[in-house]
């Protein structure tokens, strides 16, 4: 995991902090409280073993040292969020966002739109100049969210194959700049 200071979020509720590996077991239970999301990307259930997996899922040509997961948690320390990608990919200047989830009890609160928007920030004090991302086809109300977030529709791919699910991913790209401008909100933050 990349060794970089975190950003947080303005909600006192709330605090942005670095997972690693020892975090597992913890992430795995947000996993399963978010099983709609499996079912619209994967078509099928939870895997028992997804946090795990995603601690490790990295792009060819780069390590987990390359990769950022940060989670969402509340007073008690519980991971009601994660935030997880790469920085400097696909190029320098870029960071990738690969999965945005909440929990279901905290969705349409705005914290996804807080999150989104402190990211933003933090990205360009690290010298980022864009984040991008990928949107499967059936997810629409994230493909909403993002838009509202800023990010604009780049290209899309050709159909692949994810869990039993063939989709088509939208990738998504947004510039940040030092004016971070407060995005519109939306039911599905």
């Amino acid at each position: 995991m990349i060794d970089a200071a975190s950003f947080q979020i303005d909600d006192p509720h709330f605090h942005v902090s670095q997972l690693g590996p020892e975090d597992c077991e913890s992430l795995q239970k947000l996993f399963d409280r978010c099983a709609d999301y499996a079912l619209i990307v994967e078509g099928e259930a939870v895997s028992p073993t997804a946090a795990r997996e995603t601690f490790q899922a990295v792009p060819p040509g780069r390590s987990v040292n390359d990769k950022f997961m940060y989670g969402l948690l509340d007073r008690q320390g519980n991971i009601l969020g994660l935030l997880e990608g790469m920085r400097h990919y696909p190029d320098e200047a870029i960071w990738w966002i690969g999965l945005l989830l909440l929990a279901p009890e905290v969705r349409a609160q705005g914290l996804g739109r807080k999150l989104v928007q402190s990211f933003c920030e933090y990205v360009h004090a690290q010298k980022g100049t864009s984040i991008m991302l990928g949107v499967v086809e059936e997810n629409r109300s994230a493909y909403h969210f993002w838009q509202g977030q800023g990010f604009e529709l780049v290209r899309q791919s050709e159909p692949r194959l994810f869990g039993r699910r063939t989709q088509v991913v939208y990738v998504m790209r947004k510039t940040v700049t030092g004016d971070i401008v407060p995005a519109q909100t939306s039911m599905a933050n």
